[in-house]
């Protein structure tokens, strides 16, 4: 039975789904659901309760912190200094030159390069997803016409109702056990008579502790970044995570993950 978790901001609700995980047998579960009405608001204690979670990760195993992983997602720094669309370039070209040999790279680059399957031309997802919710403005608003199942890039670049950013690449990720993407699916939605995007996204496999606030972050971002650049305003985002695991190892461990979620009480976010 999926678990849903309702917030106004991502902290609290990522707060509440780990609090969640850390109570359960192997402190593992299936079909969480959090759904955020607000999510590119941060409060000053949200980004104090960051500032602990990203120092208990840069101290444990990974050694990898919150807006790292947020970056993996979407590149807000890049984006700012050089604006859409010249962002774009820069950070795949940052990327490819430093991308580790045998790793399929990040969620960004994903969304902003693949090429196309029967044409063999680069094409960019994102941008592609930007357009069209912009000429949604003046033209056509169709709404919830665009739940394709995406797997081949093909559907958004040739289909004119597709606002899915697909992340999964059969021809490399089909035959893989492991190093995978664990995001699955992203779905952009158009509510016309609030004048809002709304973000859903599909994990397949979350680790809560050493990536999921990071993610959460990085979607907000994205979603703020698709909704400036359409001129629209960004809605609610739901992120859905279909194995979820509360990794506690990256916090130094069941003692000190207790501790750390202890010292975050609700009433010092909410």
């Amino acid at each position: 039975m999926a678990k849903l978790f309702n917030a106004d901001r991502i902290v609290p609700a990522w707060l509440e789904a780990a609090r969640h995980l850390h109570a359960t047998k192997n402190r593992t579960d299936r079909n969480l659901v959090l759904e955020i009405a607000t999510p590119t608001a941060l409060s000053a204690k949200d980004l104090e309760a960051i500032r602990k979670i990203d120092n208990a990760l840069r101290a444990g195993k990974s050694q990898t912190g919150v807006y790292t992983v947020a970056g993996t997602l979407f590149p807000q720094g890049v984006y700012y200094r050089f604006k859409r669309p010249d962002f774009y370039k820069r950070y795949l070209d940052a990327m490819k030159y430093g991308k580790k040999s045998g790793t399929w790279g990040t969620y960004a680059m994903r969304m902003m390069e693949r090429t196309h399957p029967r044409t063999k031309r680069m094409v960019n997802p994102l941008e592609t997803i930007v357009s069209k919710l912009h000429e949604a403005k003046t033209e056509r608003k169709i709404q919830a016409a665009y739940e394709l199942g995406v797997h081949d890039i093909a559907d958004i670049v040739d289909n004119g109702l597709g606002y899915e950013l697909p992340i999964h690449e059969p021809a490399t990720d089909g035959g893989r056990a492991t190093n995978i993407p664990c995001l699955s699916h992203l779905s952009f939605k158009l509510d016309a008579e609030r004048g809002t995007v709304d973000l859903t996204a599909v994990y397949r496999s979350h680790y809560y502790a050493q990536r999921a606030l990071g993610n959460l972050l990085g979607l907000s971002q994205l979603l703020s970044f698709v909704a400036k650049e359409s001129e629209h305003e960004p809605g609610v985002m739901t992120c859905v995570s279909t194995l979820a695991r509360l990794d506690v190892e990256a916090f130094g461990g069941a003692p000190a993950t207790t501790a750390l979620l202890a010292g975050l009480p609700p009433n010092a976010i909410n």
